[in-house]
């Protein structure tokens, strides 16, 4: 009885303990993204128009060339990022073509 109580004691700790801010999900996509005078629906309609699907980017499984490309769209059009990312500068993700002159 009293190993069945400690367990569950063990038990209900993990769960309270999963659920504290420690262990959210980083923002999606859609939140980094940001341009004066636009409203959060006028980024998701050229986020639409770069080409993105998954406005969230969570699972995205495009090529990186493909990930760039929409990346550059949004930075072309005039839309910044919250996050300051610039992707053609993290890493051997700058050796595609889509970097040329970017980096």
């Amino acid at each position: 009885m009293l190993t069945k109580s400690l367990l569950l004691s063990f038990c209900a700790v993990l769960l309270i303990g999963c659920t504290g801010r420690g262990f959210q999900p980083p923002p999606g996509n859609y939140t980094q993204w940001y341009k004066k005078g636009v409203t959060q629906s006028g980024v998701d309609n050229a986020m639409r128009a770069c080409g993105y699907t998954n406005l969230d980017g969570v699972g995205d499984t495009s090529p990186i060339d493909v990930v760039l490309t929409r990346f550059y769209c949004m930075k072309d059009a005039g839309f910044k990022r919250r996050d300051s990312l610039d992707l053609c500068k993290q890493g051997r993700i700058g050796e595609s073509p889509v970097c040329e002159g970017r980096r």
